[in-house]
């Protein structure tokens, strides 16, 4: 009787006592069953990316050191790069009225060190200078390459 329901489940007697945890390719096509021993796993390589995420490059940070003046007609923003590497990066800024509505915006591109910060200078035209109150930056630099 165990034979038999050993036959129709697709678990021979003779896999148990060979002792082996795997099968190798010749018999994976004999019979059926849930067992995961008929898989072959010295052969898997897991598909992973975990090589890859530690060598991905990650956004940078950008944050306003000043803002423009009458006297220093130019805001400057820190870009800083988190990456082991060289890296160019996007930065949203704007100059901002005091209700904080933009009254001019741009995207900047700047290359940083590897673990390195850099400054980004934006001039603010003659004409913005009387009503700009503050100034704003994206807190992520966005990556470009």
């Amino acid at each position: 009787m165990a034979a038999v329901v050993l036959a129709l489940t697709g678990f021979s007697s003779g896999h148990k006592s060979s002792g082996r945890h795997k099968s190798s390719h010749r018999d994976s096509d004999s019979g059926g069953g849930c067992s995961s021993s008929r898989q072959n796993h010295d052969s898997y390589t897991p598909r992973t990316t975990s090589t890859h995420r530690s060598s991905a490059l990650r956004d940078g940070t950008a944050l306003v050191v000043s803002c423009a003046t009458k006297a220093t007609p130019y805001a400057t923003v820190e870009v800083t790069n988190p990456n082991s590497r060289q890296a160019t990066f996007e930065v949203e800024f704007a100059f901002a009225d005091a209700a904080g509505t933009a009254l001019s915006s741009q995207t900047k591109r700047i290359t940083v060190p590897a673990r390195g910060t850099s400054n980004i200078q934006v001039k603010a035209s003659q004409s913005l200078l009387a009503e700009i109150d503050h100034c704003q930056v994206e807190p992520e630099a966005d990556l470009v390459n």
